[in-house]
């Protein structure tokens, strides 16, 4: 080959033959080229629009089977997990939890869920949802299962308006919807020892519990849903009475200590209880959501039966120490009434302090009995009741009723002899009722008069002249007149016993001296009366002497008469020292 030769390129025909070509000895087939129209369809686009088919179908289907989507808020997403933790309805599982977030403010958290397809109907504002885990609570312990299965989420349906998003609940609600029986709603002034879940008892038997609480429209007060179980709500009627009971019941006042224990799950839970009261009208079935008043005590329900409620005041001039508001107001052992209200008023004019005392005195707790029959005192006037009673001796009285505790009441009964004293005149706002001092006072008044009566004798000048009366008989006795006469009166009477000896001795010889002897006999006996007689002039009932002695003696005497008495009525009835001497035709 020359190198120096041009290059060809690969690319480059070869050139052209000058000779001509020579025939082949077979000649080459030529191709047929066939065109199908353009209208048709090739087979290998089925597959992909079968494709297509089958996954526009699986998307319907999913679509419609998908259930709604809620949103759960909680305080915290223990035991939830996002694709794990189920939402059941009575074991029944109805949907799935897709995500957990946290709230924008990072307070609480979202819970993304979806529901299976029909439960559309059970999402309403009355539904709830909570999680179930083991709880321990004085109810007893639930949620055990889930040790095993783990946590879900429970759902319950409601009524209302449809919703997606809901609140979540911490604890479970103590009634699950479905249960027979029927709620009411019970009104207090304070929440008191209930809480939720508390049981509601019947004659000692737990019947239902309570829901919840919340304060009232007005902030005053609380409202308590119960619910009670069948057959036990046709009990409830409007007349049924409700109040709280609770383990331990100490009550502190004048009637002294009163303790009350029951079962321990009222001790902690507290609770509780209702009664319907046997009377002539038992009242109408009480509907469901019926409103009631919760009293404090089973003692409250009786003092809340009495509607007509009338205040008086009363002036005491006494101490007061032990009386103390709520302390009652009785008739003759009977509570009629309680103390509301104690103050210390002063009187710039008499400079003197006393204390008014306001009572509540309940006259539907008094009956009369008529020729007719037996009527309360509604209908009538109550003020003239009292009145007509004020005038035949009612009077107010401060006793006490223990003394353990030294807690004071107000006794009312009738003084008929008790004056009729009114201390506040036409000043007060109240009507008045007479008060009359204590037993104490009675007694301290009693012993001040007899020592004022002790002290109002003259006893220095009965002293002295009890001392002169005694110095003068001394003198008397021991003067020489005196013993010259009890002399010549013994020598008399010597002589006189020596006579009757030597008579009995000498009946006979004594006859014929009977003369001279009498003389002699007359002799001193006439003696003997004239020195009797100058000793009755010294110490004779018509002596100056005799006179003062008889009557400081008599003094003395009446002194010891009343000293005698008081240690005589002390000794008999020690309590009258408390309670004061006992008065004839007073019961």
């Amino acid at each position: 080959m020359n190198d120096d030769s041009p290059l060809q390129s690969p690319l480059q025909s070869p050139p052209l033959a000058t000779e001509p070509p020579k025939e082949s000895p077979c000649p080459l087939p030529e191709a047929t080229v066939e065109t199908k129209g353009s209208g048709g369809m090739q087979l290998v686009w089925l597959i992909p629009l079968v494709a297509l088919l089958i996954g526009a179908w699986l998307v319907f289907k999913t679509w419609s089977e998908a259930g709604p989507e809620i949103v759960l808020t909680f305080k915290s997403a223990e035991g939830i997990e996002a694709g794990k933790t189920r939402i059941k309805h009575k074991e029944v599982e109805v949907g799935l939890v897709e995500t957990v977030t946290l709230s924008a403010d990072f307070t609480h958290v979202r819970v993304h869920a979806a529901l299976v397809k029909g439960t559309e109907p059970f999402l309403t504002s009355g539904a709830k949802f909570w999680v179930v885990r083991p709880r321990l609570s004085l109810r007893g312990i639930s949620g055990l299962g889930t040790l095993v299965s783990g946590a879900h989420i429970e759902m319950e349906p409601g009524q209302g308006s449809p919703q997606r998003d809901f609140n979540g609940l911490e604890t479970p609600p103590p009634v699950r919807v479905g249960a027979p029986g029927s709620r009411f709603l019970l009104e207090a002034s304070s929440l008191g020892s209930l809480d939720v879940g508390a049981p509601v008892y019947y004659r000692d038997i737990p019947v239902g519990e309570v829901l919840g609480y919340e304060l009232n429209k007005d902030k005053k007060g609380v409202t308590l849903p119960i619910f009670v179980q069948e057959p036990y709500n046709a009990l409830i009627r409007d007349t049924t009475r409700f109040w709280e009971t609770s383990g331990v019941d100490l009550v502190v006042d004048a009637g002294g200590f009163r303790l009350r224990s029951s079962s321990v799950s009222r001790l902690l839970m507290g609770g509780i209880t209702f009664n319907t009261p046997d009377t002539l009208d038992s009242g109408q079935f009480a509907p469901e959501n019926s409103r009631f008043t919760l009293f404090k005590s089973e003692t409250a329900v009786a003092e809340g039966s009495y509607t007509q409620k009338l205040l008086f005041v009363l002036y005491f001039k006494g101490s007061v120490r032990g009386l103390s508001i709520g302390a009652p107001v009785e008739f003759r052992g009977i509570q009629v009434g309680k103390v509301t209200d104690i103050r210390l008023e002063y009187d710039f004019q008499e400079t003197t302090f006393r204390i008014p005392v306001l009572v509540q005195i309940e006259p539907e707790r008094v009956i009369e009995i008529s020729s007719s029959g037996i009527k309360t005192l509604r209908g009538d006037s109550p003020h003239e009741f009292l009145q007509t009673l004020v005038k035949r001796g009612l009077r107010a009285q401060l006793k006490t009723g223990s003394y353990l505790t030294g807690q004071l009441f107000v006794e009312l009964d009738l003084h008929q002899n008790a004056p009729l004293t009114l201390v506040g005149g036409t000043q007060t706002v109240h009507p008045e009722l007479p008060t009359i001092p204590t037993s104490l006072d009675e007694i301290t008044a009693s012993v001040t008069r007899f020592l004022d009566k002790i002290q109002s004798l003259p006893l220095e000048g009965i002293g002295k002249e009890l001392h002169e009366t005694l110095k003068g008989t001394n003198r008397a006795a021991n003067a020489p007149e005196t013993l010259e006469t009890i002399r010549a009166a013994h020598g008399a009477l010597t002589e006189a016993r020596n006579l009757l000896k030597n008579l009995n001795l000498q009946v006979e010889p004594m006859a014929t001296g009977v003369k001279g002897v009498s003389g002699a006999a007359t002799a001193t006996l006439k003696q003997l009366e004239e020195t009797l007689v100058k000793v009755d002039g010294l110490i004779g009932p018509k002596a100056p002497l005799h006179y003062g002695m008889v009557e400081a003696v008599r003094e003395l005497a009446a002194a010891a008469r009343s000293v005698r008495s008081l240690i005589d009525l002390l000794e008999r009835k020690p309590e009258s020292l408390l309670f004061g001497k006992e008065k004839e035709g007073v019961r």
